[in-house]
């Protein structure tokens, strides 16, 4: 019986780059960071069509449900002055 759930954590992702989930399919990209840690970029998640995102800060989460489970995405980290970001995907 497997009862580990899902997750994983990125490095940090350069913006204009796209953090892509293997698993379900989601696509998370950050185009711009600005000076107070808010950004704009795009979200796909699975079966659905890219949405673009603004004003968003670390700690905005989206949940969605794939494959009959549900999974939550985390924005942890905006950093300005190296204009990278990490989230985390996790099986809820």
């Amino acid at each position: 019986m497997d009862d580990q759930k899902y997750f994983i954590q990125s490095n940090p992702i350069g913006t204009g780059q796209v953090f892509i989930d293997s698993i379900t399919g989601l696509t998370f990209g950050i185009r711009h960071i600005s000076y107070d840690r808010l950004a704009s970029g795009s979200i796909t998640l699975p079966k659905a069509s890219s949405v673009d995102i603004n004003n968003v800060s670390p700690g905005q989460k989206w949940t969605f449900t794939f494959d009959g489970k549900e999974f939550e995405l985390i924005l942890l980290e905006l950093n300005y002055l190296q204009d990278t970001y990490k989230v985390q995907l996790a099986e809820k």
